[in-house]
Order: structure tokens, then sequence, then C-alpha cells
């Protein structure tokens, strides 16, 4: 487990003690806890994203017209 130094300033340090009574472990808690919520909002897990569809290269290159240039969108004819 890594750590980090954060300097707050009176305001909201004040409103994290006495949000958490006192409790230094608590603060660290509560914070450390925001931030995991925060950045769990804010950058989905890859494995959340869709998958895109790759398939096989040969078979895609092979679909199309051997000799012409009538790929359309995948050869974009040349």
């Amino acid at each position: 487990m890594k750590s980090l130094k954060l300097s707050l300033d009176d305001t909201t340090y004040e409103q994290l003690h006495a949000r958490c009574g006192g409790d230094e472990e608590a603060m660290k808690n509560f914070v450390a806890k925001a931030i995991e919520d925060w950045l769990a909002d804010s950058y989905p897990k890859t494995s959340d994203r869709p998958k895109k569809n790759v398939g096989n290269l040969d078979e895609y290159l092979k679909s199309g017209k051997s000799g012409t240039r009538s790929y359309g969108i995948k050869g974009q004819g040349w």
C-alpha cells in the first residue's frame, strides 16, 4: 500500500476533523474512500467498456473482390 501526505486549508481540515470526531484514522479512511469513489466515477474500469469487434484480418482482406478497386470503405480503392 502506498501513502500520500496531503496539505489541507484550515477550513477543510476543521470540517474533516469535526466530521470524523477528531479520530485521525477515521479522517484518513474518509479521505481515501472519497478519492476511491471519485476515481471510480471519473474513470470507468476498462472491463466496463464495450469491446471492439475485431475480426480476422485475413478474412476481412479476402472478402473484397480480387483484382478490382471496388473495396468501398474497406480499401478505399487503393
